[in-house]
């Protein structure tokens, strides 16, 4: 499971990275016409909130993945351990009921995306939800497979702040 899991981080790394780079191009090409010639490029300000998209959800995904999303931990921190444990496995069963959830939502929203195009460059929504439903995917199988042990959960990261 663990090689699966290092497959998908390569994808995601190659998608984001991807994703980020062409929208680091479109917003400068944008700048350049608006700017520098007398006709400015109105489909660079559609396609760079797309690539914005997909940059923000699969790093979101990549985020989780690596333990690097905030978590306030002062309620459980101050619990016995086993009433901790309990706390803990009860935020993460929630955690992944949520994020089913809103995958199976993104992917109703992705079907409904298929009949609506961008005003601009005429390509239908359905690939700017698909960002939404890979990344609450990738999110949704590392919550399943942490809960039953497939894959360990990331280190926690001191802070340093005070206790």
């Amino acid at each position: 499971m663990q090689r699966v899991f290092s497959i998908i981080g390569r994808v995601e790394s190659v998608l984001a990275n991807a994703a980020l780079g062409a929208l680091v191009l479109a917003v400068l090409w944008g700048v350049l016409t608006r700017y520098v010639t007398e006709k400015p490029a109105v489909w660079t300000t559609e396609i760079s909130g797309m690539l914005f998209t997909w940059v923000v959800f699969i790093g979101a995904a990549t985020a989780f993945r690596d333990g690097k999303h905030i978590r306030i931990t002062l309620l459980a921190d101050a619990l016995p351990q086993r009433v901790a444990a309990a706390v803990h496995l009860l935020a993460r069963l929630l955690v992944a009921a949520f994020v089913v959830y809103v995958t199976c939502l993104s992917a109703l929203m992705m079907m409904k995306g298929l009949t609506r195009l961008s005003p601009v460059l005429d390509i239908p929504f359905l690939w700017v939800y698909l960002a939404a439903f890979l990344s609450f995917g990738i999110v949704s199988l590392t919550c399943i497979c942490r809960l039953f042990g497939l894959i360990p959960e990331p280190e926690r990261q001191d802070t340093g702040g005070a206790r």
